[in-house]
């Protein structure tokens, strides 16, 4: 017999609502303008790494992880039921959300950039949600993890370049010029200012980046799963070049206080900004500072996700400080889905996706399907759940709506407005265009309404689900509806095709 659904999944498996003509009326794309706002919003949004469905206890009440801020953001504002990513893994889902546009149209199909020392996938002349919300007169920063490629000067000219593949860690890149600027970071695609952590917290280059520049010397060589203090975690960890005194456990409360910084610098300017705060938490190699040790029951995987769940109250305290809390648009959300087990190798008795089926890096729904969480006062109600449809390639095309910039012509190519779901409105998934899902392993699967159908390597459609009564995806009825499969596997070739 089939279980019945836990609580927190229960509205995510009934019906999506239809969206009322005149709300869907508003739902204009890319090249719709819409009248900027008497006061511009403030924009604050929060990307956890590798956090999952189950993982906040707003959306898992049996979560063995405490996270009192998220709870709070959940009950001041909505929790969205059905948020994707673009990606089953990180580097494609930043780009997604920077660029609106999905990654598998770069070069890069498939898994994720290995080192930083790799050609930017964001071309000089794209157009990035910063780049917008720039034109329209917002301050901009990008503060965390970056892992979408820069360019370090080699001795003697060029960029350099490192691996291509994982190589368990090994591999790193020694011959880097790091007194030049680094180029086609966060400042050359619409951020005034930038803090960065290069890739994820366990890949080389192990230091600093701010505004284009390297803070320090990188004259320490890390060793392949080395821990920066012992007894803690190394799990993952690529050898490279590090800065003499580098803590992995001091790497979220860096990130949050810089974040706090550009708030306060932002709010004494007296002008609108837009901050993408991505955090290293809960990412491998789990690494919580002390105060976070021991505050879950699930490990320094769960002591990592309460540090994230720290670092969005910090935010929210610093909004609520300066009075600025309610003119300001807060989104917390994941790059994908979770890994089942903490560092120790156990999950704890802890379901890190709930109860979807799957983890990170698949096309099953625990890969893609993450916490959404949106505060918006005077604008969202508070409190409420919301079945609409989302992914974060959505939001380059929803920001512009909200402060009246039209985008070129091209730009947004994948995003949908969805800014009456931010303000509450249920939207029929039906009505927008089919959404397409990509693998850690590059393979596909397209969702049209609550339909998914899912790809192999050739291509070949090979299971599909009906979401409305198979959350879970329990029955493949690949066999049983030849007009549906045929019907999605079109819609995912013009999808492809479309530049």
């Amino acid at each position: 017999m089939k279980p019945p659904l836990s609580p927190f999944l229960h509205s995510c498996a009934g019906r999506l609502f239809i969206l009322v003509a005149g709300t869907l009326a508003l739902a204009g794309q890319a090249g719709s303008l819409a009248a900027a706002p008497a006061q511009p919003t403030n924009i604050v949004f929060i990307m956890a790494d590798d956090m999952g469905y189950g993982d906040p206890r707003c959306y898992n009440p049996a979560s063995q992880i405490p996270t009192p801020n998220m709870d709070r953001l959940a009950a001041e504002g909505l929790r969205f039921t059905d948020a994707h990513t673009p990606a089953a893994v990180c580097t494609p889902t930043r780009y997604g959300f920077l660029t609106g546009r999905y990654c598998w149209r770069t070069r890069l199909q498939n898994m994720v950039l290995w080192s930083e020392y790799e050609e930017p996938l964001i071309e000089p002349t794209r157009e990035t949600v910063a780049r917008v919300l720039q034109r329209a007169g917002y301050r901009t920063a990008a503060i965390g993890k970056w892992h979408l490629g820069l360019n370090f000067a080699k001795p003697g000219g060029g960029f350099v370049r490192g691996k291509t593949t994982h190589m368990s860690g090994a591999g790193g890149t020694r011959d880097v010029d790091f007194t030049q600027p680094i180029q086609g970071g966060p400042t050359a695609l619409g951020f005034d200012q930038s803090f960065i952590l290069p890739g994820g917290i366990n890949l080389e280059p192990h230091f600093w980046i701010e505004n284009d520049r390297v803070i320090g010397k990188p004259a320490v060589w890390r060793n392949t799963n080395a821990p920066t203090r012992p007894g803690t975690s190394g799990l993952e960890v690529h050898e490279g070049w590090m800065t003499e005194g580098w803590s992995d456990e001091a790497v979220g409360p860096t990130l949050t206080a810089k974040a706090e910084a550009f708030i306060a610098a932002s709010a004494a300017a007296k002008k609108p900004f837009f901050l993408y705060f991505a955090s290293q938490a809960p990412h491998r190699n789990c690494t919580p500072p002390d105060f976070a040790r021991g505050k879950s029951q699930a490990g320094v995987r769960g002591d990592m996700v309460y540090e994230f769940d720290w670092s969005v109250g910090r935010v929210l305290a610093k909004l609520d400080e300066l009075g600025i809390a309610k003119n300001t648009l807060v989104i917390v959300t994941s790059d994908n889905g979770a890994v089942p087990k903490s560092d120790e190798g156990e999950d704890f008795s802890h379901k890190s996706n709930g109860a979807l089926r799957g983890t990170k890096g698949g096309l099953f729904e625990g890969g893609h399907r993450v916490p959404f969480l949106v505060r918006w006062p005077g604008h969202a109600p508070a409190g409420k759940t919301n079945a609409s449809l989302v992914v974060l390639t959505d939001l380059m095309v929803t920001f512009a709506q909200l402060v009246g910039q039209k985008l070129p012509a091209g730009a947004g190519l994948d995003g949908w407005n969805v800014l009456p779901a931010l303000r509450g409105a249920a939207m029929d998934a039906s009505a927008r265009p089919a959404v397409v899902l990509h693998s850690g392993a590059g393979l596909f699967a397209i969702r049209r309404g609550l339909w998914k159908l899912v790809f192999d390597a050739s291509l070949k459609p090979t299971q599909l689900y009906d979401l409305e009564h198979d959350l879970f995806e329990e029955k493949n009825l690949i066999g049983n509806e030849p007009a549906v499969v045929a019907r999605l596997q079109d819609e995912l070739m013009q999808i492809r095709a479309a530049k």
